[in-house]
């Protein structure tokens, strides 16, 4: 069985697009684009439309990509 451990990863609320924009240029392992705690409730809605482009955006580097929802 082989465990894969991740040394980084960076969340980050999907609905600040400078933070998204910059999130592939860390050098994480892992990016958790948070839909949950760090989107405030009125802005919500508006921020699951953002989900599929904020993937796109933050695996440019290569880290893999989890949405907290």
């Amino acid at each position: 069985m082989s465990i894969r451990v991740s040394r980084s990863s960076l969340i980050m609320p999907i609905n600040v697009t400078r933070f998204v924009e910059r999130a592939w240029t860390r050098g994480v392992e892992h990016i958790t684009l948070d839909l949950e705690d760090s989107v405030a409730p009125d802005q919500k809605s508006a921020a699951r439309s953002l989900v599929q482009e904020a993937i796109k955006i933050a695996s440019k580097g290569g880290a893999t990509i989890s949405v907290r929802v």
